[in-house]
């Protein structure tokens, strides 16, 4: 399970809670993504690190993604987050409670929406260097457009966003990961 740089760091940071705090925000974020009802989670919602919800959230959705169990979820916390093992039973026992409930919510949202067909793109890459009293700091910086045709509207719609180095890396690496499984589908259907 590949989660970036962003979401492993808020992972990361998820040692600091005690146990207690970390059994409500899973349970927080288990409410938050399977039920119908938002303001039934309203009441918890500032009681939270906003970074700490991003971080369990990626991590449930990612795994409901990919299909992994509670076991996959918790060795993943543990190998590639360096979670204590206490921390990511935790986490990956509230997966297991509602994983089900997030597959289900993720193939009806892929099956109602309509999918854009790209028509058009730009990247621009930026290499920015500032010089301080502190040093000189130099990082990239990526800017993407793209132009989708919603096949259903026959409408345009403008995409537009900026990224770092290792998100741009981690969404080219996903994009290659799309198109090996894109193959892989197609081999076993035409064999």
């Amino acid at each position: 399970m590949e989660l970036g740089f962003t979401v492993s760091k808020h992972v990361r940071a998820l040692e600091a809670c005690d146990a207690n705090t970390l059994t409500d925000l899973a349970r927080y974020v288990s409410t938050a993504l399977v039920s119908d009802d938002a303001s039934s989670t309203r009441d918890d919602e500032m009681k939270f690190n906003l970074e700490h919800v991003a971080g369990v959230s990626a991590v449930f959705v990612e795994a409901a993604r990919r299909g992994f169990d509670a076991r996959d979820v918790k060795a993943t916390l543990e190998r590639d987050c360096g979670t204590s093992s206490e921390r990511a039973k935790i986490i990956a026992d509230a997966y297991g409670t509602v994983r089900g409930d997030i597959e289900r919510a993720l193939k009806l949202h892929a099956s109602s929406s309509t999918v854009g067909r790209l028509k058009s793109h730009a990247c621009r890459a930026d290499y920015v260097v500032s010089t301080s009293t502190n040093g000189d700091a130099k990082e990239h910086a990526f800017h993407m457009s793209w132009l989708l045709n919603d096949k259903t509207t026959g409408k345009d719609e403008k995409v537009s966003f900026s990224c770092d180095m290792e998100e741009m890396l981690h969404f080219v690496e996903t994009l290659r990961e799309a198109c090996r499984a894109s193959e892989t589908i197609a081999a076993r259907s035409s064999a």
